[in-house]
């Protein structure tokens, strides 16, 4: 629950807000830093799924909200040169966000692979979907902690049966509205085949220059 809650709030601000040396790592907070970290935060997510299974999961929801995150977060990329101070502190970023699993010696590779994917690609319906899936799962994390409530505030058997039935219904009402919102990002995601085997590929080839 915590995690969840985490990640949409996390989400929710990359996607609402979508000169130093790369070897200059420090604690910034402007716009080119803030989406390199967004961006990094997101790999690190990405990574750890695909070396646990070995591909990425486009209906995974959790992937949905990282790829929009990511999607979201190189757009300032577009058009700037490799060594414009917003590429240098966005490189920064990926390796703050990424907890260092994006090095020094690898920040300007996977700097540049991002940068051709935002100039080379539309992801603006990778970006659509991640709204959906942070509906979706935002849905599910407020009916679990009202159910929780509910149920601590509950005293007496009686009342208790009553209320069970009661959260029961509408936990049932509010999954199936979630699980509805969760369902049509991933179709929009599978809908988006250009868009999702350009940001695989890129991703795929960032994969392997980390190493760990």
């Amino acid at each position: 629950m915590r995690k969840i809650t985490g990640v949409i709030l996390c989400v929710a601000m990359c996607l609402m807000t979508a000169s130093c040396g790369i070897f200059g790592i420090g604690t910034k907070n402007g716009s080119a830093s803030v989406s390199g970290q967004a961006s990094g935060a997101a790999l690190k997510s990405l990574y750890s799924q695909y070396k646990t299974d070995g591909q990425i999961d486009v209906t995974n929801l959790n992937n949905i909200i990282m790829l929009a995150q990511l999607s979201n977060g190189i757009q300032g990329l577009k058009g700037v040169d490799d060594k414009s101070a917003f590429y240098n502190e966005f490189a920064e970023g990926l390796i703050l966000g990424s907890d260092r699993l994006v090095t020094k010696n690898t920040a300007s590779t996977v700097t540049n692979t991002l940068q051709s994917l935002a100039n080379s690609t539309d992801l603006s319906t990778i970006a659509a979907a991640g709204v959906l899936a942070v509906a979706g799962a935002e849905q599910t994390g407020q009916q679990t902690a009202q159910t929780a409530q509910q149920t601590v505030q509950e005293t007496t058997s009686q009342v208790q049966a009553s209320a069970q039935q009661t959260v029961q219904q509408t936990t049932a009402q509010v999954q199936s509205a979630a699980q509805s919102t969760v369902s049509e990002a991933v179709e929009m995601i599978e809908d988006a085949s250009d868009e999702v085997s350009s940001t695989i590929s890129s991703l795929t080839s960032i994969f392997g220059l980390l190493g760990k």
